[in-house]
């Protein structure tokens, strides 16, 4: 939570201050021997106001007072919203190591069903385009709103050559550029990487990642197939989920990782949920100031019911 006017809070300890105050003033008082009632008829109030009951009033009190303090600084609070437009890159994997089965039917079938999910789910009015990568990197479908054209184009995708993430990188960020006219990169700008392996030609990650960090694109990353999966001949090919990680965290994105279809599009259906909305500052001083006078009129309605008076 923060304030827009944060001075006010210093409101807060003069609250407590002036509370404290009032104690000493009260407890000097009575440790002087004098009584704090006019007269001695004041003892049949007393008698049946109990010694707690005596402090609710003055509890709910300071309590609106605190919630005041803090209403007037104008209290802001986060929520998520949906967003009216974003541009969105699929960047898959389509190397050799995509045709493993440890994931059902196959790594890059899985990833298929989830991108399809994904684009079925995005909002209308966002972008998405996709970005096909094994020894090289290409547009396959730039940034659109036509899902057909989108579908379509992941649904052609099929496995073959190495892996070259920095490439892929690299030509997500030019279609997201050049679907702007060339301009600055917007804000809502979002890649999202799909692979089971490390960067093993093209571009390196040394000499991509910083293009992406300057155009402020946060990359998500899903590293896809299990630490067992091999190709039909046997060959080994074990994903890579410390090479996903690191591309995420410094692009400022998240890192996933999943083992078997169903992971697949439970992550991609919470990476659409999260990119679809945005976090927007919410004023909720409209509750510290209702909250305020509620307690003080709780208060105010403890203090005629049972009597109690200060002295």
């Amino acid at each position: 939570m923060s304030f827009v006017w944060p001075w006010a809070l210093w409101l807060v300890p003069l609250v407590a201050g002036l509370v404290a105050l009032g104690a000493w003033w009260r407890r000097r008082r009575t440790d002087a021997g004098g009584l704090p009632y006019p007269d001695l008829d004041v003892f049949d109030a007393v008698a049946v106001t109990p010694r707690r009951r005596r402090f609710v009033p003055v509890v709910l009190a300071v309590l609106g007072l605190f919630a005041l303090a803090l209403g007037v600084a104008r209290p802001q609070a986060e929520r998520s919203v949906p967003r009216d437009k974003a541009t969105v890159m699929l960047a898959i994997d389509v190397s050799g190591s995509m045709s493993a089965e440890d994931v059902t039917p196959t790594r890059l079938e899985a990833a298929q069903k989830a991108a399809l999910q994904f684009a079925d789910e995005m909002p209308r009015t966002f972008q998405v385009g996709l970005v096909a990568f094994s020894g090289s990197a290409s547009v396959i479908v730039p940034p659109t709103t036509d899902r057909e054209q989108l579908r379509h184009g992941i649904e052609q995708l099929v496995p073959d050559g190495d892996t070259a993430i920095g490439d892929a990188l690299l030509t997500s960020l030019r279609a997201i550029s050049e679907s702007q006219g060339g301009v600055a990169v917007p804000d809502s700008a979002r890649i999202l990487l799909l692979s089971d392996g490390t960067n093993r030609t093209g571009t390196s990650l040394e000499d991509a990642i910083p293009q992406i960090q300057a155009a402020k694109v946060p990359v998500y990353t899903v590293a896809l197939g299990t630490p067992d999966g091999t190709l039909y001949n046997g060959q080994p090919v074990p994903p890579s989920p410390e090479t996903m990680k690191s591309v995420a965290e410094s692009t400022g994105g998240e890192s996933f990782a999943a083992e078997d279809s169903a992971s697949v599009s439970d992550v991609y259906r919470n990476l659409g949920r999260f990119i679809g909305t945005v976090r927007e500052q919410h004023d909720v001083t409209d509750w510290f100031v209702g909250a305020a006078m509620a307690l003080l009129l709780a208060s105010a309605a403890a203090w005629w019911r049972w009597g109690v008076r200060l002295g």
